[in-house]
């Protein structure tokens, strides 16, 4: 009974619609069932629809039912008293009763609580994609360590698709999704001797990493025969 007077007093008060929780469950449910049907659908959007959601949803739904009861009540209570009367005068009430509404329920309660919430869960939910997207990129191989692993596979299987030109760090782009011009700067350092003359020692150290990482992941493949062609290029890269 305390439950169903707890909903009844939320309900009359419009406070059923402004748990941060539920909006956080919606804005998630609708972001994600958007994205579903449209690749690129934005938060922004997500945000607007639930704007539109909360008036011509959750206001106008609220308004019709509470009129309705109090129209449904004088009706009883009045019996067969001037029903006629009655009935014409709410056109007047109507919307009387709903600028009263609006003005000291729905938009107060819109600018105080609901848009401030909404605002807040479409943050914490953009940082946590992009929290999400971070963990991704930082457990993938770099752009070297990548351009590393291709060289591997060519020489170990004898194809001749890898030089310091602008075609093969198109087939890097193609193949990694990653900018040709970084590839191809990548390919002239492992293809080329000039541009390792001038390496600074946090660009070698930083080199030196990329080798290790790429070992890291040849191991795991148990790749025996990349990791020699791998041990080829490093013995000649720091020769230089």
């Amino acid at each position: 009974m305390k439950d169903f007077m707890s909903r009844a007093i939320d309900f009359l008060t419009f406070d059923t619609h402004l748990q941060a929780q539920q909006i956080s469950l919606q804005f998630s449910q609708t972001q994600h069932k958007r994205l579903a049907e449209i690749e690129n659908w934005s938060t922004n959007a997500t945000r607007q629809q639930l704007i539109s959601h909360y008036w011509y949803t959750y206001v106008l739904g609220h308004f019709t039912i509470i009129f309705v009861l109090s129209v449904g009540i004088n009706l009883i209570l009045r019996e067969n008293k001037q029903h006629d009367v009655f009935i014409a005068s709410l056109f007047f009430a109507c919307p009387l009763a709903y600028l009263g509404l609006y003005l000291f329920q729905y938009r107060p309660k819109f600018n105080l609580t609901y848009l401030p919430l909404l605002e807040t869960i479409q943050e914490s939910y953009e940082k946590r994609q992009l929290e999400q997207l971070e963990k991704c990129r930082q457990a993938q191989l770099s752009n070297f360590s990548l351009t590393l692993f291709f060289y591997v596979l060519t020489k170990t299987n004898s194809i001749n698709a890898i030089s310091c030109d602008d075609h093969s760090a198109n087939l890097l782009r193609r193949l990694y999704g990653v900018d040709s011009g970084s590839m191809k700067k990548n390919l002239e350092l492992i293809l080329g001797t000039v541009k390792r003359k001038n390496m600074s020692n946090r660009k070698i150290t930083e080199i030196r990493n990329r080798f290790a990482e790429t070992y890291d992941f040849l191991e795991a493949l148990e790749f025996s025969a990349g990791i020699e062609r791998l041990k080829e290029l490093e013995t000649s890269f720091f020769k230089v």
